[in-house]
C-alpha cells in the first residue's frame, strides 16, 4: 500500500460513497455531505443519448475545417473515440 499512495484515497472515496448511499434512507447524525462523493455523483459528461444527424454533420464539417478531435469532443461533451468513430462512419442506406 505504501508504494501506491493514491490507493488509500480511492478506497476512502469508495467507502465514503458506499456509506453515504447506505444512509440515504436513514437520518444521519452528522448530516454533512462529503464533497468528494457529491462531485462523483453527478456526471459532467453528456448523458447517453444518440447524436443527431445534424450534430454528426457539424462534427464532420468542423473536422474538415481543421478543428482537432479533442476540441470537437470537448465542444459536444463526448469522448474522443466517439468523434473518431463518427468520422469513419458513413451513411449506409
Amino acid at each position: 500500500m505504501e508504494r501506491c499512495g493514491n490507493r488509500r484515497l480511492r478506497v476512502e472515496k469508495l467507502s465514503s460513497a458506499w456509506n453515504q448511499g447506505s444512509r440515504a434512507g436513514s437520518d444521519a447524525e452528522d448530516g454533512g455531505d462529503d464533497a468528494r462523493t457529491s462531485a462523483s455523483a453527478e456526471p459532467s459528461t453528456r448523458p447517453r443519448t444518440r447524436l443527431t444527424d445534424s450534430e454528426v454533420d457539424a462534427m464532420r464539417t468542423a473536422r474538415e475545417h481543421g478543428m482537432s478531435v479533442k476540441a470537437i469532443a470537448k465542444q459536444f461533451g463526448i469522448h474522443r473515440g466517439t468523434v473518431w468513430a463518427k468520422m469513419r462512419q458513413r451513411d449506409v442506406i
